[in-house]
């Protein structure tokens, strides 16, 4: 029971972290840095135009899997404490 609580803590972290990644490369990159890669000068980066679609169905796709995954291990753990039940 308690692996399964740590499970879910790492995935309502990744959910965040998920949702946050966008604002990180934008704030690394308003700092002067090369956002994680995406640019390595910032004067002459040039970023093909499907990078910014691909990256957003990725990030969607990983949170609906993160959710999904929460969703089957709290249903699991709701399962496991009526079956520990006394009543």
């Amino acid at each position: 029971m308690f692996l399964l609580r740590v499970i879910v803590f790492f995935i309502l972290v990744s959910l965040v972290l998920i949702l946050g990644y966008p604002l990180i490369i934008v704030y690394d990159l308003a700092n002067g840095g090369d956002g994680f890669g995406l640019c390595q000068d910032i004067i002459t980066c040039s970023i093909p135009i499907s990078e910014g679609p691909r990256l957003l169905v990725f990030l969607i796709s990983a949170f609906f899997l993160l959710v999904l995954l929460l969703r089957l291990i709290m249903k699991y753990m709701n399962n496991l404490q009526k079956n520990n039940s006394i009543l």
